[in-house]
């Protein structure tokens, strides 16, 4: 099992817990409040919508048992945000636009 961060809400706030975020469908539905069902049906809906080429932004991590759970990461996770609408998923998208901008003391550089 390959050791990788998540994004947790503790104490009323997000955090990161490193920066290789990726995350399992449950626990992408458990930092929303929603259901493991609702996140899988808008991961299909990406999918099958095109919006983000899910190849892209999922890999397959070998479990000890010798099935597979399927990871995403932080672009599909910001993704499946935008498909849900509740006071908990707005925090974490302004969390994340503030983590964009606050970061002025670091050159950014853009790909034309």
């Amino acid at each position: 099992m390959m050791k990788r961060d998540l994004i947790v809400f503790e104490h009323e706030r997000f955090e990161l817990t490193g920066y290789d975020v990726w995350m399992t469908a449950g626990e992408i539905a458990n930092l929303f409040g929603v259901t493991i069902m609702k996140v899988r049906g808008i991961i299909r809906s990406i999918a099958r919508d095109l919006a983000v080429n899910i190849n892209m932004v999922s890999k397959y991590e070998l479990l000890e048992n010798g099935y597979k759970d399927e990871l995403y990461n932080l672009e599909g996770i910001i993704a499946v945000s935008y498909y849900i609408e509740n006071g908990l998923v707005w925090d974490f998208r302004h969390w994340i636009c503030d983590c964009i901008t606050r970061r002025r003391e670091r050159a950014m550089v853009l790909y034309l």
